[in-house]
């Protein structure tokens, strides 16, 4: 991922990395993660965080998220996949530019096959009703979340999404959107093993979509506290 990253035309970025102890990748170096990529970075674009218990997906890119300004452009992107064109960047930040759009995605590729779940949405739909396919590469406005009642980031056990973070954040960024635009560009790799070309068939990858089943079927909740009570920046 921070490979792809360094060698992109669009050189106005920054990263935040949230290392999540990973089983079996405990460190106790915490500079370990980034050592390799000094000669690439300048120092202030690179924000480094070392979890010291495992947090999951939501609570970290929350985390992330409150430490983005209004207009930065966040875009996520998991420590197994990368960008696929060392332009990505800078057509997003066009995108951008050119449409005055707060939300834009791309096609991808799942993993190396020709796969992409990724198109257009149809135009006022209630994106919590209509099939994911505002998948990789997923970019939004910052401010789209700001203020966002907490409840919306919370699973069918009253915790916050462990493994379906992709559509617990991007759609209530979509639904608070003005104007989105889908990107007809493979600009992300999406690292996936398909298991034969089945999905869903792990425990894990299990509970992922019964996370994903039940933030589709409670749908945007406009009312509550806001999630940035909640989260430590």
């Amino acid at each position: 991922m921070l490979h792809s990253i360094c060698g992109q035309s669009y050189t106005n970025w920054k990263i935040i990395l949230i290392d999540d102890v990973s089983p079996g990748y405990e460190s106790t170096d915490e500079s370990h993660v980034v050592l390799r990529f000094d000669d690439f970075f300048e120092k202030d674009q690179v924000t480094c965080i070392y979890n010291k218990e495992k947090k999951w997906e939501v609570a970290n890119v929350l985390r992330g998220v409150s430490l983005c300004e209004d207009d930065d452009i966040v875009c996520r992107i998991d420590a197994d996949d990368y960008l696929t064109d060392l332009d990505a960047l800078a057509i997003m930040n066009h995108v951008y530019e050119s449409t005055g759009c707060d939300v834009a995605w791309s096609m991808h590729r799942w993993g190396l096959s020709d796969r992409n779940i990724s198109g257009p949405l149809p135009q006022g739909c209630d994106v919590y009703r209509v099939p994911w396919c505002s998948s990789h590469l997923k970019t939004f406005r910052k401010r789209l979340l700001n203020g966002v009642p907490y409840e919306n980031f919370l699973n069918m056990n009253n915790e916050l999404v462990r493994r379906a973070g992709d559509q617990c954040v991007y759609l209530p960024a979509l639904h608070n959107s003005k104007k989105s635009v889908f990107v007809p560009r493979v600009l992300y790799h999406y690292a996936i093993d398909e298991q034969g070309g089945a999905v869903y068939q792990t425990d894990d990858a299990k509970f992922q979509k019964a996370e994903a089943d039940f933030i589709r079927s409670r749908g945007y909740v406009s009312r509550g506290e806001p999630w940035e009570a909640h989260v430590k920046s």
